[in-house]
């Protein structure tokens, strides 16, 4: 038998817990989607799925039964396993590039010498290159110049010159190819040595803080940009990280907002391509941290991929640490 709060009140409660219920049976309570409460020893099939608590025989809650996940909140949870995965990786990535950098340099000075010598090293590569095509291109006038005084003379240009013309034409545009991989090259390790010189100086500066602990704050600070992270600092903070994290969530997501807990907030399914549904979920990690992961998902097909890839949904996870920082500091 199923009673509504609507039609009893508390006493009436307490006396059938006491004297109609089996001294072994269990009684629950459980709230259905329009908000009415119930109380009962059974719990019908179409409401199995919803959170309900188990009651003692004086009306208090001994347990709680969690409400059955949806295909959505799995699905999430899967996502944001990866996601911690991912973390985690970054994380150990930029910790091994500091120690290897740290240990390697004593020095900008040492850096900027390692720099100058594999410039020139590549630099050396490139003339090689260009001498090459050099030659090619003197061997190819050479060839057109036999082919013309054929031609002049009113015979037909030989198979063999033209297979020569046509193999000094090929070489030719593959050491240009060559060329630009080598300034590609040259650029990539300019940018790489601009970027290491920078973390050195960073992880190297007149600080309290060791490097090495520089560096293991640091990179969990890349990892929290890159994929949409925010790590409370107390207890007190993360209730008001959790808030703000929501309204984040409601004011970027393109799609309604179809769950919403005190530890997951979730948009429905993006219907179009142009759709971004956010979803933000708040867990404990292994370190005892609280972190509050965002994640944001498009619809189903190429253009939604292509859209998740962009620029402007990068942007957009990059902002929430700096976002979450702000909004909870002030």
């Amino acid at each position: 038998m199923i009673y509504s709060r609507s039609i009893f009140c508390a006493t009436l409660i307490t006396a059938m817990l006491a004297f109609q219920v089996p001294v072994n049976a269990k009684m629950y309570r459980w709230t259905d989607a329009d908000g009415h409460v119930f109380y009962s020893d059974k719990v019908p099939p179409k409401q199995s799925k919803l959170e309900r608590n188990i009651l003692n025989k004086k009306g208090r809650v001994v347990d709680t039964v969690k409400a059955a996940k949806t295909k959505e909140q799995i699905a999430l949870e899967r996502r944001l396993k990866l996601l911690r995965k991912e973390q985690e990786k970054i994380i150990v990535r930029q910790k091994s590039n500091d120690k290897v950098l740290l240990s390697t340099f004593r020095n900008v000075d040492d850096l900027r010498m390692t720099l100058n010598g594999k410039l020139l090293a590549v630099d050396a590569h490139k003339r090689v290159h260009e001498s090459t095509l050099e030659n090619l291109k003197e061997d190819l006038e050479n060839a057109r110049k036999r082919a013309a005084r054929s031609e002049r003379r009113g015979q037909k240009v030989s198979k063999k010159i033209l297979a020569e013309l046509a193999s000094t034409e090929e070489k030719i545009k593959n050491v240009y190819i060559d060329i630009e991989k080598t300034d590609e090259k040259r650029a990539a390790i300019q940018r790489k040595f601009d970027i290491d010189i920078v973390r050195f100086l960073f992880l190297t500066r007149g600080s309290n803080i060791s490097a090495q602990a520089l560096s293991d704050e640091t990179a969990e600070l890349k990892a929290a940009d890159t994929l949409g992270l925010y790590n409370c600092k107390d207890r007190q903070s993360c209730n008001r990280a959790w808030e703000v994290a929501k309204q984040f969530v409601i004011d970027n997501s393109t799609t309604p907002i179809n769950f919403n807990t005190d530890t997951l907030i979730m948009g429905s399914d993006p219907m179009i391509s142009s759709d971004l549904s956010l979803s933000a979920s708040k867990s404990r990690r292994k370190n005892n941290k609280v972190s509050i992961f965002l994640d944001i998902r498009c619809h189903n097909s190429s253009l939604g991929k292509e859209f998740c890839l962009s620029l402007k949904v990068e942007k957009l996870r990059r902002s929430f640490r700096p976002f979450m920082e702000n909004a909870v500091e002030n």
